[in-house]
């Protein structure tokens, strides 16, 4: 573990309010501060746990019945869902998935 100095203090937190998709980090810098930071002793605001699951990706991920149901019953699961908003990827190498989703919102965006 590091401790972060700037020369003569000690940063015990580290807020973060940036950093929440690969182009706040643009080259090998940013990603080496990042490194650094994680490492230290400093409390991170939010963790990088938190960082994660705050990602609409993760969030939609997380959402499927197959990943659901690896923490939960499958009871559980079904109730919980039933609360879930519908989370789309529209990434770029999301094929047939991508388009039907595309497709659906253009059909009816009052579901959306």
């Amino acid at each position: 573990r590091l401790r972060l100095y700037n020369g003569t203090l000690e940063a015990s937190v580290v807020y973060f309010r940036a950093g929440y998709t690969p182009n706040d980090y643009p080259s090998e810098t940013e990603w080496e501060g990042r490194t650094l930071i994680e490492r230290s002793y400093a409390i991170k605001c939010p963790s990088v746990g938190q960082h994660l699951a705050g990602t609409k990706k993760v969030q939609q991920v997380l959402a499927s019945e197959a990943e659901l149901n690896r923490f939960v019953s499958a009871e559980h699961a079904a109730m919980l869902r039933s609360s879930f908003a519908q989370l789309h990827g529209l990434d770029e190498e999301g094929g047939a998935e991508v388009e039907a989703a595309v497709e659906a919102g253009c059909a009816k965006p009052h579901d959306f």
